[in-house]
């Protein structure tokens, strides 16, 4: 079965609902998932599998789940090997559901809600300046409102102590309602797209691409089509394997050192580094998507640096950046404002189609077999919007506020959903931070301290936004290319089950083990970072700041030029979601993986001819499996052994 992308028609036929099969096994995975995550990521410290968009973790699980059933069952019973749709199905769970147990929200959200009374002292005086304006249903203080059960999560349990689980339950349930209505909001904003993003426009998604030749090879895996036939396949995971299986073992007995490309290079005089660093996986990722967008990445990534470096370079930088925002950080605001207008203008056919659809006015079965109908996908969108925006004015945001939180939030996930779809990069941070824009643009004195605080509280669960429910159900979804309808709800399913799985499993790890013991960024360096936002932003009371307004524009009117510019020149060479992560730090540390795949891509298409790509393509799908399978299998190890520390696969 050939997973090509243009052999995928529109309007293609679909199977029907998911199967009880693929629902419970993907539950089951979920919850798998829900504990291996931050238990690998927060305590161990091994292989980051979910902490970013490359779905390492999902695809490490569908292969074992592949073998087990396709290769080692089915030579008993048949009827027990898994379609190419329940493995799908399956998948797609898991992305939805892996989204969220690190990086994506648990790795931030768990330490974030109680670091405002750990961190506080007689020095920053937060439980004076922030503690009178935090809502108490959303950290887990003690009945009588102290914070022993809060010092005991970070210091760690005496020996035989059990874990105060009742503090949590109240704040887990009242962030769960909004968390859920977020999510869910998200899944149904990608139903809605899903037709305009996947057949209409055909996004490369490739990083779905891994899994999707897996899944595929489960109808035949002997066939000539599969990709288990492939020798270029083979070659590319045995050379990765065995490249990252080196820093394993070098881990354990000292030896094969884990072999990693890395240097800098400074401009001027400026702290701005540009790294040249050199990663198999964003290689054999980016080799899969158009190279035209593979050069906007790179050569955008060059300019924002020099940007940057050059205004730190001259001291053209504006003051009180932490609190505020960078230039940069306002330009590509602007830009993702105009940029969500117009796919949402360039989509108006389709979505136009999909609202008489959801009214009964005509273009019945239009959403047949899509993940849910329309009807319920615009209700979905509609009610969560309500939910979301009572619930954070029930936490003391205004009105206007919350409604503007939500929007950037949701602009912000849409922006990186599209932008991981289009040009398959498993790491990326937002263009901008909503905090940063709303107390720039309106002045932290407008928003007084309450809602500072708020914002700062809100500040802990989408800051760093490095994977998202967004992205991980429309990769679900052109996973299951063949469109299933009631497949909405089997995701959410396993986004319930991963979100209490995993916020128990980093509960409990931590109060075992000490959440100061825990990995150096999640439970150290970031922790603080919201209230010090928080207690800056309230110490400025300052007023709004025009100049970074005029930077929203220029990057508005930027976007306006690159999206007429695409529309109406074939030959113009810049894509418009180039600027969409000009202000993204992440960018800087892979754009030489990505250059150095769009340079192999071009002299291999050159020198070698059209023929040349499909072997290629199966070699680079080979060579990020490869990794992928060495990061779960050590993590396993490392599991077994409990040893900390050996990330033989990470971005």
């Amino acid at each position: 079965m050939s997973i090509e992308r243009d052999t995928i028609e529109p309007g293609g036929g679909a199977y029907g609902h998911p199967s009880w099969r693929a629902v419970l096994l993907g539950a089951i995975l979920c919850a798998v998932t829900g504990v291996a995550g931050p238990y690998w990521t927060i305590y161990l410290q091994s292989s980051r599998m979910f902490e970013d968009y490359h779905t390492a973790g999902a695809t490490f699980f569908l292969f074992f789940l592949f073998l087990i059933f396709n290769f080692g069952l089915v030579h008993l019973w048949r009827k027990l090997a898994l379609r190419p749709d329940e493995l799908m199905a399956t998948g797609a769970m898991m992305l939805v559901g892996g989204s969220i147990v690190t990086s994506g929200l648990i790795a931030y959200f768990i330490p974030a809600i109680s670091s405002a009374y750990y961190y506080a002292n007689s020095s920053n005086q937060w439980n004076t300046e922030l503690w009178p304006y935090l809502p108490k249903l959303l950290s887990p203080l003690d009945p009588n409102g102290g914070i022993v059960a809060i010092k005991k999560f970070w210091m760690g349990l005496p020996a035989g102590e059990p874990i105060p689980w009742g503090p949590w339950a109240k704040p887990l349930l009242v962030w769960g309602i909004f968390l859920m209505a977020m999510f869910l909001c998200m899944m149904a904003i990608m139903t809605l797209m899903r037709k305009q993003w996947v057949d209409y426009e055909h996004l490369s998604y490739a990083i779905a691409q891994v899994p999707m030749e897996l899944c595929s090879a489960a109808a035949a895996p002997g066939a000539a089509s599969s990709i288990l036939r492939s020798k270029a396949f083979w070659i590319g995971l045995a050379a990765t394997f065995l490249m990252a299986s080196s820093g394993g073992l070098g881990h354990y007995f000292g030896v094969f050192p884990f072999f990693r490309v890395r240097s800098w290079v400074r401009f001027a005089d400026g702290p701005w580094q540009l790294p040249f660093y050199l990663d198999f996986v964003v290689v054999g990722l980016v080799f899969l998507i158009p190279n035209r967008v593979a050069f906007t990445v790179w050569f955008v990534a060059l300019l924002s640096w020099f940007l940057r470096s050059f205004l730190e370079a001259y001291n053209l930088r504006m003051s009180n950046d932490w609190t505020f925002g960078e230039e940069t950080n306002h330009l590509a605001m602007g830009a993702t404002a105009v940029f969500v207008v117009a796919s949402l203008w360039l989509s108006r056919g389709h979505l136009k189609r999909a609202v008489k659809c959801a009214l009964g006015l005509g273009e019945r079965g239009y959403d047949g077999g899509e993940p849910t109908s329309y009807r319920t996908a615009f209700i979905i969108v509609m009610v969560s919007l309500v939910v979301m925006v009572a619930w954070l004015r029930s936490m003391g945001l205004h009105y206007f506020y919350a409604v503007l939180l939500v929007a950037m939030l949701l602009a912000m996930y849409f922006t990186m959903a599209r932008v991981v779809a289009q040009c398959g990069l498993p790491m990326l941070s937002p263009p901008a931070y909503p905090n940063n824009v709303i107390a720039g643009l309106f002045g932290t004195s407008a928003l007084g301290a309450r809602q500072i605080a708020v914002l700062g509280m809100n500040y802990g669960w989408h800051f760093d936004m490095r994977n998202s429910a967004m992205s991980g159900s429309g990769h679900g979804m052109f996973l299951t290319r063949l469109r299933r309808s009631g497949l909405l709800w089997a995701m959410l399913l396993g986004l319930v089950i991963a979100y209490v799985a995993s916020s128990l499993t980093a509960v409990w790890v931590s109060y075992r083990h000490g959440g100061a013991n825990m990995d150096p960024w999640f439970f150290g360096t970031y922790p603080p970072l919201p209230w010090l936002w928080s207690r800056e932003a309230i110490s400025l009371n300052s007023d709004p700041s025009y100049g970074r307004l005029v930077w929203e524009g220029v990057g508005a009117l930027l976007m306006a030029g690159l999206v007429i510019a695409q529309r109406v020149w074939f030959w113009w060479p810049i894509h418009p979601v180039g600027l969409l992560i000009s202000s993204s730090h992440m960018v800087y540390f892979f754009w030489f993986s990505v250059f150095f795949a769009w340079l192999v891509k071009v002299l291999l298409v050159t020198l070698a001819g059209p023929a040349s790509f499909p072997p290629a393509r199966r070699f680079f799908i080979g060579m990020v499996m490869g990794y992928f399978l060495a990061g779960g299998i050590w993590a396993i190890i490392d599991t077994i052994t409990g040893s900390l520390g050996n990330a033989v696969f990470y971005i």
